[in-house]
């Protein structure tokens, strides 16, 4: 065999070693990437419950921070909805900066779900406690593999509300698959909800009962607004979905827990009859304003969450509602 043939052969025998998926492959280094596992939860429930319990005493601290690196603080520990409630809640503050407020020692979060799959995102649902006995629902989201768990929305439940079984926590919860059988999908839910709840003009929402306490209660309070105004001025309030707000998880019998935050306008338009207008306590902080002559605008957060069947009425579980924006003349 000639130098030329023989160095031929041995490209050759190294081509088919590396190409093939067999001994060759190994000791060349390559491997076939590792498949997704979707069929389990990504993590223990006890590694669930310690990382809910470390996140929330975090977003604890930062929300009750008052120091310079508290907004620093804030989006360290939160995100989405409610790094947005954290940061409109600390506008309201007043007084000077202290020492961050000592945490209260509560009982563990209790693990109500954990997302499926070896993927990103991933999600923890938990429950917590208020001092005055109530139930707040707390949802944890790690984007990826290089960001930590934070926390992503909290919301008190509403009175005699509950929240159906997720999958188990070994198996874990899906998340909402495009397309999923739905009473309603949670961006049309979201997009009609919001707009059943105008003011003067309500859309009637024929997929969310409409004898639900919040709604009802926002639907009165602006009602009761706009007959003590009477002819000095005028409300109107308007509900829109933030964008990329919405989560949904899927639940063990069928049905979703969706995820979502409505941003509120409250415009307030003096009349020729009225003279002035004393707006509320928080108002007046943030526009350093006691009285208003021609107009105000308020905007507040209104982190929801539902429950959603296959059919039937979508039901209002949770809400968290905080003024966070407020301008007037």
């Amino acid at each position: 065999m000639s130098r030329s043939t023989a160095r031929v052969a041995v490209i050759g025998a190294l081509a088919l070693a590396l190409s093939g998926c067999g001994a060759g492959a190994t000791l060349a280094g390559l491997h076939d990437a590792p498949s997704q596992v979707t069929t389990v939860a990504p993590i223990s429930a006890q590694s669930a419950e310690a990382i809910a319990t470390r996140v929330l005493a975090k977003a604890a601290a930062a929300s009750a921070d008052t120091s310079a690196d508290a907004g620093t603080l804030r989006a360290q520990a939160l995100t989405g909805s409610a790094l947005a409630v954290a940061n409109a809640a600390s506008r309201l503050q007043t007084g000077v900066p202290s020492a961050t407020t000592p945490l209260v020692r509560t009982a563990p979060p209790k693990l109500l779900g954990i997302s499926r799959g070896t993927g990103w995102p991933r999600l923890i649902l938990v429950q917590t406690s208020t001092p005055d006995s109530g139930a707040v629902l707390n949802l944890l989201v790690s984007p990826d593999a290089r960001t930590p768990f934070r926390l992503s929305a909290s919301a008190t439940m509403q009175p005699g509300a509950k929240v159906d079984a997720l999958n188990s926590l070994t198996a874990g919860s899906p998340l909402l698959a495009p397309g999923a059988k739905l009473a309603v999908q949670p961006a049309e839910l979201l997009k009609g909800y919001a707009a059943s709840l105008a003011f003067p003009t309500p859309v009637p929402d024929p997929d969310v009962d409409a004898a639900e306490p919040f709604s009802t209660g926002i639907r009165a309070h602006a009602a009761d607004q706009a007959k003590t105004f009477g002819k000095l001025a005028t409300l109107k309030q308007t509900h829109t979905v933030a964008p990329n707000s919405t989560v949904a998880i899927e639940l063990r019998g069928g049905g979703a827990l969706v995820f979502g935050l409505l941003e509120r306008t409250d415009t307030i338009t003096l009349l020729p009859g009225g003279k002035s207008l004393t707006p509320s306590a928080d108002f007046q902080r943030l526009v350093r304003k006691k009285t208003l002559t021609k107009s105000a605008e308020l905007k507040s957060y209104e982190i929801m969450v539902f429950t959603v069947p296959v059919e039937g009425k979508a039901q209002v579980v949770a809400v968290n509602e905080v003024l966070f924006s407020a301008k007037g003349s």
